[in-house]
């Protein structure tokens, strides 16, 4: 189209919006990643205890004050598990409502690209601008993506808590189950849920 007044006030004010709910969006992708590295890197630590208490249990071996040594473990991921938490708090309470105006702007961007889409098939208007809608299609389903890889490792962590192994001769603490069972509530009443005002 020609380069008119209208056109240029149009796009020099709508292409900045565009271009900041992208970015802003992106943002919130970014965020979730980081607290996904951070559980996954705990699920991860949380398994190498397992495979160590299901070694000792297994072949009797290990050395003295294994268990106050498994425990002061569990502690310390505990305290990870935490600060992930308080991260994630503070992720919701500056984004809440950033992240439903953000999500609910893409909506509405993806439904007026599709109605003009099909105006201009519909009317045969030749135009090549289809693609734009491409962006806006695949950041909802990133930001849900990266919301769910966060939420599912939560479980997994619990998994490899009680697979370490509490009740051999080698891991017999009773201190050590009751960090166990300390941490397994941490996780119930302090789950990771990524959502916008509920």
């Amino acid at each position: 189209q020609a380069l008119t007044q209208h056109m240029l006030l149009f796009w020099s004010t709508y292409e900045p919006l565009v271009w900041l709910t992208y970015l802003r969006n992106l943002q919130f992708v970014l965020h979730l990643e980081l607290l996904r590295e951070q559980l996954t890197g705990l699920e991860r630590e949380m398994g190498l205890l397992a495979e160590y208490s299901r070694f000792a249990s297994e072949t009797g071996r290990s050395f003295p004050g294994f268990e106050s040594f498994l425990r002061r473990r569990l502690v310390q991921k505990q305290r990870i598990y935490s600060h992930v938490y308080d991260m994630l708090k503070c992720f919701q309470g500056a984004f809440n409502f950033s992240i439903l105006a953000v999500l609910l702007t893409i909506n509405i961007r993806i439904a007026v690209d599709c109605y003009f889409m099909y105006y201009s098939i519909y009317n045969n208007v030749i135009n090549n601008d289809y693609y734009l809608i491409v962006p806006a299609l695949l950041e909802i389903p990133a930001f849900i993506y990266a919301s769910q890889s966060c939420m599912v490792v939560v479980p997994r962590i619990a998994h490899q808590l009680h697979n370490i192994v509490t009740d051999s001769g080698c891991c017999s603490c009773p201190d050590l189950s009751l960090q166990i069972q300390n941490f397994s509530l941490q996780l119930l009443h302090q789950p990771i849920r990524i959502d916008c005002l509920g």
